[in-house]
C-alpha cells in the first residue's frame, strides 16, 4: 500500500512538473502558411582582388628626381613588380624623431605601407589591391576620398586606379579644444597630393 501510495505521489509530481506524456512537438495550424526564410539584403563583406589600371598608372608616374627621397627608396626597394600602384605624398615636412625614424616604404602581398614622421602627427599611407565589396560590389564610393575622424587621429580612404588606399594621421598629442590633431581639409590636402612613385 505504502509503495502504491508513493507511486501515485511520483506521478502527481510529474504531471505538475509537465513530465506527462511525450508528444511530438506542434507545427503550424493547418491551412496556415508556412514561416518564410529571409535571405533578401545585403551578403557579408568580402575581398577579391581588384583589376588594376596599370596603363593608366604608367601614364600618371612620377619619376624620383621629381619627387623626394622616399620616390627613390620606393622605386629600389624590390625588384618584384608591385600589387598596386604606389602611391606617396609630396610637399610635405617630415621629420627625424628623438628615436632616429625616418620615412620608409615597405611592400606586403597584396600593396604596402609607407611611414612619415611629422612634429604634429606621422602620416601611415597603405595601399591594397584587396578591395571590399557586398554581393560582388565595392563598398567604396570610386575616386571620391572619405575624410573620418578617428580617436588616435583622422584617415582618409579613397580608391584610384582600382586599388584602395588608406591615408592615416596619427596624433602625437590631442588639441583639447577639437578632439584631434588635423583638421579634414588639411587631410584631404594630403590625400590630393598623392603621386604615383611606382607602377608596373
Amino acid at each position: 500500500m505504502k509503495r502504491l501510495s508513493l507511486a501515485l505521489l511520483g506521478l502527481g509530481i510529474l504531471a505538475a512538473c509537465g513530465g506527462g506524456e511525450v508528444t511530438e512537438e506542434e507545427g503550424p495550424a493547418e491551412g496556415a502558411p508556412a514561416p518564410v526564410l529571409e535571405t533578401g539584403g545585403p551578403q557579408a563583406n568580402t575581398n577579391v582582388t581588384a583589376n588594376i589600371d596599370w596603363a593608366a598608372a604608367r601614364d600618371d608616374l612620377t619619376g624620383a628626381s621629381d619627387g623626394s627621397q622616399n620616390f627613390a627608396q620606393a622605386q629600389s626597394a624590390t625588384t618584384d613588380a608591385p600589387p598596386v600602384p604606389v602611391l606617396l605624398p609630396t610637399g610635405i615636412a617630415t621629420v627625424q624623431s628623438a628615436t632616429g625614424a625616418a620615412p620608409t616604404y615597405r611592400p606586403v602581398s597584396d600593396g604596402y605601407f609607407a611611414t612619415y614622421p611629422g612634429a604634429v602627427y606621422d602620416i601611415v599611407v597603405n595601399g591594397t589591391n584587396q578591395v571590399a565589396t557586398i554581393d560582388g560590389e565595392p563598398t567604396a564610393e570610386r575616386g571620391v576620398p572619405v575624410f573620418t575622424a578617428t580617436v588616435a587621429g583622422a584617415q582618409v580612404a579613397l580608391s584610384r586606379y582600382g586599388a584602395d588606399y588608406l591615408i592615416e594621421f596619427e596624433c602625437h598629442a590631442l588639441n583639447p579644444s577639437t578632439g584631434s590633431c588635423i583638421e579634414e581639409d588639411e587631410a584631404l590636402r594630403v590625400a590630393e597630393s598623392l603621386v604615383v612613385a611606382r607602377s608596373r
